[in-house]
């Protein structure tokens, strides 16, 4: 039953994918279309084992984003990275806590609501920035950069309001152990890891034919999740982390292309149509007013406050409506962010399905948007 499922899941992406290229659309979006039917039409029910292989393939997705990110344009970008993604996370915290309040729920619903409109999953954004090969070039690692810096805000910030929800205070000694374990975790990384990898790269372990590289790969791409996963950062935030360091070493190029081939050819498809079919169109016809604000609010808080960045930063106003676009999916994270809420009595289950439905909202419209604001901006700079 399993491999029938898993049949069905690679045949209908292939056909997916094929419309969507005619149709000049992204196939992330063919991918989420697709998971959508199978899942609400019945074709197929969503297994354990269909998750494990889903997550493999956003942790290949990210691992061969930070194989293409160019490294010396990423420190170059740090400080306009860092303001986009402070931006992106206060603007639409404040949006997100007001609506809550002026609708009469408590601050801490308030806080959990506006910290639910903070995060970014990069997922999306990275795989229509590689389609349109915008992975490597400034606007791309400036994308990548916010995402990861936002990644780390939001981590932090989703911890502050659980500890809050817990103990009615705010938790300063584990805040505090957190922040400076991943600042010493990328610090380490964009140094010391660097040069250890160079050197190593050059040794017996990685002197083998092109086919044997993978597996010496893969190994130091999960040891930085599993790194990553123990000081409280996602698994992503791990692997994007060693893509950034292998893509430094003499086995770049061997290393992307490996990756890149088992990734998209089976894991990342699989990845993205799990992910459509975990949404359930039946939450937008039962939304409210309060819904719909907040899906609205979603949407515009991360287009104004990274591009309000950006654009400060000294980027056009067609690069910054691009980065905005690029860090408005919320998708997992969010529904992370829900399931922690129910489970720690934070908000109620209509509350709940207030935040899936803008993760599903914020999901579904930005493989669209981003694909067509990258092809303005594309005949903008050849005009």
């Amino acid at each position: 039953m399993f491999i029938s499922d898993l049949l069905i899941i690679l045949i209908t992406a292939f056909i997916g994918r094929l419309l969507a290229k005619k149709m000049k659309q992204p196939m992330v979006l063919a991918d989420l279309i697709v998971g959508l039917l199978l899942g609400n039409l019945g074709i197929i029910e969503l297994s354990e084992t269909m998750h494990n292989i889903a997550d493999i393939g956003v942790l290949l997705l990210l691992f061969s984003t930070g194989l293409a990110v160019n490294l010396n344009e990423l420190k170059e970008l740090a400080k306009t990275s860092t303001v986009v993604a402070l931006l992106g996370v206060i603007i639409p915290f404040i949006l997100g806590f007001f609506a809550a309040h002026i609708f009469g729920y408590s601050y801490l619903v308030s806080i959990f609501v506006g910290t639910s409109l903070t995060a970014t999953s990069i997922g999306i954004s990275s795989q229509v920035l590689t389609e349109t090969k915008m992975i490597g070039m400034k606007i791309g690692t400036l994308i990548i950069g916010s995402a990861i810096i936002d990644d780390v805000i939001g981590i932090i910030a989703m911890g502050t309001v659980v500890g809050i929800a817990l103990t009615g205070n705010l938790e300063v000694v584990n805040l505090l152990i957190t922040v400076i374990l991943t600042i010493a975790f990328i610090a380490i990384c964009m140094t010391i890891a660097i040069h250890f990898f160079q050197k190593l790269s050059s040794s017996f372990i990685f002197n083998q034919a092109d086919n044997q590289i993978l597996l010496p790969i893969l190994i130091i791409g999960l040891i930085f999740a599993i790194i990553a996963e123990k000081i409280g950062l996602s698994l992503i935030t791990g692997t994007f982390m060693a893509g950034l360091i292998l893509g430094q070493t003499r086995l770049a190029k061997e290393s992307f292309e490996s990756v890149s081939l088992i990734g998209h050819s089976f894991f990342i498809p699989i990845f993205f149509v799990t992910m459509g079919m975990q949404f359930d169109p039946s939450t937008f016809t039962s939304m409210g007013l309060f819904t719909m604000l907040i899906i609205v609010l979603a949407i515009l808080g991360k287009i104004i406050g990274c591009g309000i960045g950006t654009r400060i930063c000294g980027f056009s106003n067609m690069e910054s409506l691009v980065v905005g676009i690029a860090t408005v999916p919320r998708a997992e994270v969010a529904l992370i962010l829900a399931n922690i809420g129910l489970k720690y009595g934070v908000i109620t289950p209509n509350m709940a399905s207030t935040v899936i439905a803008m993760s599903m909202a914020t999901t579904f419209v930005t493989p669209a948007l981003l694909s067509f604001s990258i092809r303005k901006l594309n005949k903008k700079r050849k005009a």
